[in-house]
């Protein structure tokens, strides 16, 4: 098992994908599981991508397509996830009757360009991005964890269904809703994230994440007047003055002693000419904290600041969200059951009922679904011994920690008898 899992994580790290264009990935996937006794939907049956904000465009659909297939992926497979959608969903069912999971393993990576250091073991052994993306995150190690797992349980020994999600766009928090609008939580009684990394031991077990923060992502579009900058100023409309007035004050919003927060501008695009006053100007950013009240005060001061940058420069401004998450609350009685497969496996030493999670992760989304819904969820994580921290151009997982993860999921899945039982 240990050599296969390598074996794929190499393969997909090889060949890093950004969100929605994770066509050689889910052709991978697709290739791997076809023999199997299992029901596979792709493309529109696994995602649904109309409500989709800054969904990739096709021409960018078509390059990645076209890498794919040069890359050696089947081209009929390439060109239909395409043109359909990367969205994987894999029903296995049990030979008994038990609870129906939902498992999430996500497929992209990141705009970041890998490094080529000797001291970093991508490069080193030859396995570094071919691409201008890098899996700075781990999602190479999810997926292939994902791929074992669906062969392990395609044997059917074990109680209920479970259904794998290999899921597009967790970067970005996008890829989440969009399989959920296409029914990938329906009949969902479990729900089950894992990631690997965040400096923990290698492969040790941790049952549930813990602040993990709800995270809002916007886009702003300022619309001014052009005019000569020397010869007529007073006829103009800055816009971009209006984005950066509201750049300043979004980053020295006032910090929160009841929550975590963050608030972030990530890109600023506008003007044309050094002598005209720029009549356009689109900002991105962020807001983040650990409770979700915060996350959306945030937001509303936000507005607040585009809509009051907007009257004093004289534009108008548009803000739309572009994604988002939300915070997560794990069901203990979920985290007893896979905090105990843990321990059975691995010994207390090797188990850990809680870790920090600093971060966001549309994962969020699957488990509130599933927890509205009357069924329970958490966000496992597995140590990947990793030296440098996710989203850095030489993060690495340590391979040691592919083999214990897909074996506590198997456990996690056969055992929901012994717990049904207690």
């Amino acid at each position: 098992m240990k050599n296969e899992l390598v074996r794929l994580r190499r393969e997909i790290h090889r060949h890093a994908e950004l969100p929605f264009l994770e066509v050689a990935t889910a052709s991978l996937v697709l290739r791997e599981l076809a023999d199997l006794p299992v029901r596979t939907r792709v493309g529109r049956d696994a995602m649904d991508r109309t409500s989709v904000v800054d969904y990739p465009t096709a021409a960018q659909l078509q390059e990645a397509a076209e890498r794919a297939i040069a890359a050696g992926f089947d081209s009929a497979t390439a060109t239909a996830t395409a043109a359909d959608g990367t969205a994987v969903i894999v029903d296995i069912p049990g030979n008994r009757p038990g609870p129906t999971w939902a498992l999430r393993f996500d497929m992209d990576g990141l705009p970041i360009q890998e490094s080529n250091s000797d001291d970093h073991l991508p490069a080193r052994e030859g396995f570094a991005s071919r691409t201008a993306a890098m899996h700075a995150c781990g999602h190479d190690g999810h997926t292939a964890i994902g791929i074992v797992l669906a062969r392990l349980l395609s044997d059917g020994n074990f109680p209920g269904n479970v259904r794998i999600l290999f899921q597009p766009a967790e970067e970005g928090a996008r890829g989440a809703a969009a399989m959920i609008r296409a029914g990938a939580l329906d009949g969902v009684d479990r729900f089950l994230a894992l990631h690997l990394g965040h400096s923990l031991p290698a492969g040790l077990a941790v049952g549930t994440g813990v602040g993990v923060q709800a995270t809002v992502k916007y886009r702003v579009t300022f619309a001014g007047v052009e005019a000569h900058a020397a010869g007529a100023p007073q006829e103009g409309r800055n816009a971009l003055a209006a984005a950066a007035t509201t750049i300043l004050h979004v980053l020295a919003l006032p910090r929160s002693s009841k929550a975590t927060t963050n608030a972030n501008i990530g890109t600023v695009h506008g003007g044309t000419a050094t002598n005209i006053v720029p009549a356009s100007c689109v900002i991105t950013g962020e807001v983040r904290s650990d409770s979700g009240d915060t996350c959306e005060d945030l937001l509303a001061r936000v507005r607040s600041i585009v809509a009051g940058a907007a009257q004093t420069w004289g534009v108008a401004a548009d803000l739309e969200i572009t994604a988002e998450s939300t915070t997560l609350e794990s069901d203990d009685e979920l985290v007893d059951e896979v905090v105990s497969a843990a321990r059975r496996l691995f010994g207390e030493a090797g188990a850990q009922r809680t870790a920090l999670m600093a971060a966001s992760d549309d994962a969020t989304i699957f488990a509130r679904e599933v927890q509205r819904a009357g069924g329970l969820a958490t966000y496992v994580m597995v140590g990947g011994a990793n030296r440098y921290p996710h989203h850095h151009p030489l993060f690495d997982i340590d391979e040691a920690s592919l083999e214990p993860a897909v074996r506590w999921l198997d456990d996690i899945i056969r055992s929901a008898d012994d717990q049904a039982s207690e």
